[in-house]
């Protein structure tokens, strides 16, 4: 039998009026103004395997693209009169993405399918007002479900086991592209980002499995590192500058894409064989795996940043969050240099108030910071809390030693607020040290602006963004911080 199945992406805006900023397989975060969004890649892959394999009428909608509230959501899908809604939800938007699903089911009677972390961790109470939980990896949980097998006989389907991953990440097709035109997601695109870019996957997975990390403790649930036909990427984005002749550049959004640094010196020689060197790239990828030879050839590439994980400057944080043989600082601070010397900017993302911090190993992080800055080594500084997304070790860890604050999951964002308090290293320290670390990274951006642009543009960008009160206090910050040594 034919079937209308929506697939759908979190709610776009919270009951409280921010921007949901959901992130498939990381943690997703919120803000009050200058909304983004992330390319919806699992959905995207699903979205064309049913397409490709069944015969129901499929339309993936996007709320966080589209930046709809619960009522605007439902109002935007009553018209497609779905028996089946398939919604990928993380802990932070869980709240507002039942209000979305029961308010349509009341509505249309549509069944719930839903995927993602939130779901995953918490089954039986999604079960609750959910008709179906999909864990982990969902694409071929979902495909067989709707294509009507024996449900007992679905792995991945809860509370059956669970489902291996993809051997072969190529036997999937390519993600959708007309439901949501990949080049919307780079209007306004990823903050750091310098040109009009496609988000794009090489790869799927990560060797390492730190124990904040969302994607490799609750989607894949084991080391893994599953690249792609470089051949068939090649054609992809041959595809992709056809289709969009205004895309500038592709961010690979993925959690390692130099993992391997053969496989990516082959995929380097074929962007410039293929003549793809004539857009501009970024990609998440890792420092460990960088050497000189590799950053000038990702210049000849059309390699213009790259996004790599620093997160501490701690070596007792570093190896309690697990990080193992990936932390070395003497080799950062090697590769940032060839990079600068290059031209290859680099982007890094810190974490305060993870396992192991204190308020002194959380201030090496703030010092490290400093030092690079001086230096001009990074061009631009993400800043989280380390949030224990339930289903990680850090979430388990966490809550049995009593360090949780809080489980209103709405709390549970990254950046608006730390929801650990550790004996000596209460909150409200935790929150002040990430503060101090988002002042730096605004200073920097702003006397990088004040370069290119001059001071009359940073101030009015600054007052446009929090008022002349958040100038001054931002400034009495930063004195206080210049006396403190910090």
């Amino acid at each position: 039998m034919k079937h209308s199945v929506v697939l759908a992406n979190a709610v776009g805006i919270d009951r409280k009026g921010r921007y949901i900023i959901h992130s498939p397989s990381r943690w997703t975060t919120s803000v009050s103004q200058n909304p983004f969004s992330w390319y919806p890649w699992e959905l995207a892959y699903l979205s064309s395997l049913l397409k490709k394999e069944t015969e129901h009428s499929v339309t993936l909608v996007d709320g966080c693209l589209e930046q709809l509230d619960v009522q605007k959501y439902v109002d935007r899908v009553l018209p497609l009169k779905p028996d089946y809604l398939v919604m990928e939800s993380s802990t932070r938007t869980i709240y507002d993405d039942k209000m979305f699903a029961c308010k349509l089911k009341e509505r249309t009677g549509t069944k719930l399918i839903l995927c993602g972390q939130h779901p995953t961790v918490f089954p039986q109470e999604t079960l609750e007002w959910a008709d179906y939980v999909c864990q982990g990896e969902y694409e071929m949980t979902v495909i067989e479900l709707l294509q009507g097998k024996e449900q007992s006989e679905i792995p991945g389907l809860f509370p059956n086991a669970g489902r291996p991953l993809f051997p072969d990440i190529n036997i999937l097709p390519w993600p959708e592209d007309d439901d949501v035109r990949r080049i919307d997601y780079g209007t306004p695109g990823v903050p750091g980002t310098n040109y009009l870019e496609v988000q794009m996957y090489a790869s799927r997975g990560c060797p390492c499995q730190c124990n904040f990390c969302v994607c490799a403790n609750i989607y894949y649930k084991r080391p893994n590192w599953r690249p792609r036909d470089i051949d068939d990427v090649m054609t992809e984005i041959s595809y992709l500058k056809q289709k969009y002749p205004e895309m500038q550049g592709i961010f690979f959004d993925e959690e390692s894409h130099n993992q391997d640094p053969r496989h990516f010196d082959r995929f380097l020689d074929a962007i410039i064989a293929h003549g793809h060197n004539d857009l501009n790239y970024v990609a998440m990828g890792s420092y460990s795996s960088l050497t000189p030879d590799l950053l000038i050839k990702m210049k000849e590439a059309g390699y213009y940043q790259m996004r790599i994980g620093i997160e501490t400057a701690s070596e007792k944080v570093a190896e309690a969050i697990g990080l193992k043989g990936k932390f070395n600082l003497d080799r950062l601070n090697q590769i940032l240099e060839v990079a600068r010397d290059v031209g290859i900017e680099m982007y890094g993302t810190f974490i305060f108030g993870a396992k192991g911090s204190t308020e002194e190993e959380d201030a090496k992080t703030i010092r490290l910071m400093q030092s690079i800055v001086k230096n001009k080594l990074l061009t631009e500084l993400q800043v989280s809390i380390a949030t224990p997304q339930p289903g990680t070790p850090f979430f388990k860890w966490a809550d049995e030693n009593g360090y949780l604050v809080t489980k209103n999951w709405e709390d549970f964002d990254g950046g608006c607020g730390a929801v650990v308090s550790y004996p000596d290293y209460p909150k409200e320290k935790i929150d002040l040290m990430f503060q101090k670390a988002v002042d730096i990274g605004r200073i920097y951006r702003g006397l990088q602006e004040a370069r290119r642009n001059g001071w009359i543009s940073v101030f009015r960008r600054a007052h446009n963004r929090v008022g002349t009160l958040g100038i001054m206090k931002a400034g009495m910050r930063f004195v206080k911080n210049k006396f403190a040594g910090i």
